[in-house]
């Protein structure tokens, strides 16, 4: 019955959150992980995180966002291209060879810490 879509439809609209220049979409994810940002700049959050987690899972995933905007960082499904700051070279990391749960990775230190180097 058409009247399932349309309440589907909207409950897909109330869990979507567009504010800041910034899409925040909750979904069903793995209770290891509370957030994480597509490719297309999309903010994906766990679903079933306490509302404190989601918050800080949002300001986490903004760095990414934010790194991303700037040109430090971008993504696809083979590789992860990184640069420190606007004025040093891109590294460019298989994405084969990356563990996206690794905090040591210098853009995982960045959202860590809340800010991002923009100056080298």
């Amino acid at each position: 019955d058409h009247r399932d879509l349309h309440l589907s439809l909207r409950r897909q609209r109330q869990m979507c959150i567009r504010d800041r220049d910034r899409i925040v979409v909750e979904k069903k994810m793995s209770k290891k992980v509370l957030g994480q940002i597509n490719p297309n700049g999309v903010i994906e959050i766990n679903k079933d995180a306490t509302p404190a987690n989601k918050r800080r899972a949002v300001k986490h995933e903004q760095v990414h966002l934010d790194q991303i905007r700037l040109g430090l960082l971008h993504f696809d499904h083979n590789n992860y291209h990184y640069r420190e700051s606007i004025t040093s070279p891109i590294q460019t990391i298989p994405s084969s060879k990356i563990n996206t749960h690794d905090r040591s990775l210098p853009w995982e230190i960045q959202a860590h810490n809340g800010r991002i180097k923009k100056m080298g």
